[in-house]
């Protein structure tokens, strides 16, 4: 176990994720104060007993072929959910024709494990000449450290507010779970235009698994938390996975559209 000074982070995200990457084959211990975004808006807890006390553990990171045990289970059931919400969709696929028109699904290339290309699925929440907008509107995003996201969008739908309000636009990747290139709980899948954000080696260890139709970043603050944050705290989920991590971030996630 390596265990980090207080003094060689700081309270830095990106000294902590170049530590991470630099010692890949070790397991290490970071002090909580250091770590303010995993105490805060993560709200988890550090290590409570002994000589690690008040330290978050990183293992030794997983691959991306390191896939859990339970991931067969994943896509059965999310096969069975989308037989279960049958009638939901083709409500939405109904509501989204008759608002908004065609198309109906929103496909878009991300990167996934290791860096794999995939089509996300999703309903289209956006107007047709969103692609158009979205240089434009890259220069409203705010803090340039930040993912692509504005807090009001003008390119989405009065039916897309209330789609995303509820995270119902997310509904068709129990699709791509199905297919394997997604989990439940994972690291978001990015966009291309969103790339530029890596700028350095250690941001991809967020790449090491799965991504997930929701994760650690989703239930910590979202779009609230820098980039360097949401690859610390997707390293950290990563480092740590776990069933009984998973319905954590699960269970917080259903309270995710009742906080707004």
């Amino acid at each position: 176990m390596l265990l980090i000074n207080s003094t060689d982070v700081g309270a830095d995200p990106l000294a902590a994720l170049r530590i991470l990457a630099e010692t890949p084959g070790d397991d290490i211990a970071i002090p909580a104060a250091c770590l303010p975004v995993l105490t805060g808006p993560a709200r988890l807890r550090p290590n409570g007993r002994g000589e690690l006390a008040g330290y978050f553990i990183f293992p030794a990171a997983k691959t991306a072929h390191d896939i859990p045990p339970y991931s067969w289970m994943e896509r059965f059931i999310a096969f069975q959910m989308l037989l279960s919400i049958a009638k939901l969709l083709v409500l939405i696929i109904f509501l989204v024709l008759a608002f908004d028109g065609r198309p109906v699904f929103f496909l878009q290339e991300r990167y996934g494990a290791g860096g794999k290309p995939f089509r996300i699925m999703k309903f289209r929440t956006m107007h047709r000449r969103a692609p158009e907008l979205h240089a434009k509107l890259q220069a409203r995003k705010g803090p340039g450290d930040r993912p692509f996201k504005l807090a009001a969008d003008p390119r989405v739908t009065r039916l897309g507010r209330f789609l995303r309000r509820w995270f119902l636009d997310e509904l068709p990747q129990l699709w791509n779970i199905v297919c394997g290139d997604m989990r439940f709980v994972g690291p978001r899948p990015l966009p291309a235009s969103d790339q530029a954000h890596y700028t350095e080696p250690c941001h991809l260890l967020r790449l090491n698994g799965k991504p997930g139709l929701t994760g650690l970043w989703q239930v910590s603050g979202r779009n609230a938390r820098t980039f360097d944050e949401m690859c610390l705290l997707d390293v950290y989920y990563l480092c740590n996975r776990s069933l009984r991590f998973d319905l954590l971030i699960l269970l917080r996630t259903l309270a995710v559209p009742f906080q707004k």
